[in-house]
């Protein structure tokens, strides 16, 4: 057994503590392993089944950043603890300046600024490492360094994103579908016209509990109600997710059937049979199964959701050969994988499917920040660029459907089980902050050549949706101003 120890700062407040307590380590694969984290007064103590070393990610407060995941340095064992706030700032100077000299390298031009910024960094982190003596000021040197950093940080994806758009302008708009998740009949719905210049893709609601309410019943009016609406618009279709095992998506009555594996996978086989064999030819990219091996449900352990997915594929593309069939998976990050019995986690699930050869032609990642679980806790924009790029060396298309909050309010209508953690971002979630954090995060998506879509997930927040307060609409007749920024995206940037 491995221990990893860490003085902390105190008093702490309790939220702050219980954050603390989501912390995970990696190792060389980034790949989060399984941790038992406990806090005695003013240490933090991570024990692990490696005595390996690797790099530790904590939830902590940074002023202006809110209290995103932030990651040391890698760390081996010592009898000392490691003093965390230093930690931190060391390990996010080295992201930030070793993707800096990674991207000048490739022709990136920064502002001076931003090196000023970053010598002030280090030296309030050679202030921090110096001044062990004197714990308080230390701690406040390390957190003047993670600020200092972060705004770094900012401003070097800030650079990145406005110098590769330009780049890639430079040959025409770009090809990147930027869609919206359809609910009902778009035909009589007060918001399609609304939706018609924001947008030049929709992604279909078709999923096995809205197909298929009552077991051997399958309805199929709204799905080919929003498939002609499209088509007369003119719009790129994708579809699904088809197959989503959070357990709210799923139908009441599979329910029925949990622990019984072989009627799980036969019922699956058939609705997406049905379902890629209505619509073949006329839904070229399909969402086909989301969130496998990271979760229990229905009673199907790891391995037998692992081979519901590769079955599925198989038959999808015996349904329709010149489909794209997506794998999708939910907190790309893996932080889960920290308390969990599964050990393969999203990235080894897609590299493994992607081996196997069975069909799968793109992979979906949902991007949900600030939310409790299903969704992500927050990170700084650059962990996301560096996520994508991960998930990127698989050599497979990526495509994003994203939810970001307009306010941290009781939402009637969202899951009951999801929250906004309001407390991760840096200001309380609005209307205003939705559009302010939207833009930075789908900049960024669109920026990466190889995201070839980016969804928007949730339409109405007056419908049933998981993520509270996610949607573009407040009701079908009230959008919210992110709408407007979405057309002026698409006109500036999107064919």
């Amino acid at each position: 057994m491995g221990l990893l120890k860490f003085r902390i700062p105190t008093p702490l407040p309790e939220p702050r503590l219980a954050d603390l307590r989501k912390s995970y380590v990696t190792g060389l694969d980034r790949t989060p392993s399984r941790l038992s984290v406990e806090i005695r007064r003013d240490l933090l103590l991570c024990q692990r089944g490696t005595t390996e070393s690797g790099r530790l990610f904590a939830p902590w407060p940074i002023e202006g950043f809110g209290a995103p995941f932030v990651g040391t340095a890698t760390l081996g064992e010592q009898p000392e603890p490691y003093p965390l706030p230093v930690e931190l700032a060391r390990g996010k100077l080295n992201d930030v300046r070793n993707q800096l000299a990674d991207w000048k390298q490739m022709g990136l031009r920064v502002p001076p600024e931003l090196d000023q910024v970053l010598a002030k960094a280090l030296r309030a982190f050679f202030k921090a490492t110096t001044s062990r003596d004197a714990p308080a000021v230390m701690f406040a040197s390390a957190q003047r360094s993670l600020r200092l950093a972060s705004e770094a940080s900012q401003g070097l994806i800030d650079a990145y994103v406005a110098q590769v758009l330009q780049n890639r302008l430079a040959t025409g708009k770009l090809p990147t579908h930027l869609a919206v998740g359809l609910e009902g009949d778009p035909a009589t719905a007060p918001w399609a016209s609304k939706i018609l210049p924001s947008f030049n893709a929709v992604q279909l609601q078709c999923s096995w509990k809205a197909l298929e309410p009552t077991e051997g019943k399958m309805r199929w009016e709204e799905a080919d109600a929003q498939l002609a609406w499209a088509a007369r618009q003119k719009l790129a279709v994708q579809a699904g997710p088809l197959v989503d095992l959070r357990p709210g998506a799923l139908p009441d009555w599979i329910w029925l059937w949990s622990g019984d594996f072989d009627a799980i996978l036969g019922m699956a086989v058939d609705v997406v049979r049905q379902a890629v064999s209505r619509f073949r030819g006329k839904i070229p990219v399909w969402h086909l199964i989301h969130r496998p091996g990271s979760t229990d449900v229905l009673g199907m352990s790891e391995e037998d959701q692992i081979r519901l997915t590769a079955r599925l594929l198989q038959v999808a593309r015996q349904a329709d050969p010149a489909a794209h069939f997506l794998v999708g998976l939910d907190r790309p990050w893996a932080e889960w994988m920290a308390s969990s019995t599964f050990q393969l986690g999203p990235l080894h699930l897609a590299d493994y499917l992607a081996r196997a050869e069975l069909g799968m032609a793109g992979i979906a990642l949902e991007i949900a920040p600030g939310f409790s679980g299903p969704g992500s806790h927050l990170r700084d924009l650059l962990d996301f660029s560096r996520m994508l790029d991960l998930y990127a060396l698989l050599n497979f298309p990526l495509h994003l459907s994203i939810a970001i909050p307009s306010s941290a309010g009781p939402d009637p209508q969202a899951d009951p089980h999801v929250q906004v953690e309001a407390d991760q971002w840096p200001a309380t979630p609005t209307e205003a902050n939705q559009v302010v954090n939207a833009a930075r995060w789908i900049a960024l998506a669109v920026a990466k050549p190889f995201v070839r879509s980016v969804t928007w997930r949730q339409l109405d927040d007056s419908k049933p949706h998981l993520y509270p307060h996610s949607g573009l609409f407040k009701n079908p007749q009230a959008p919210k101003p992110l709408l407007d920024w979405f057309k002026t995206f698409r006109a500036e940037i999107l064919q």
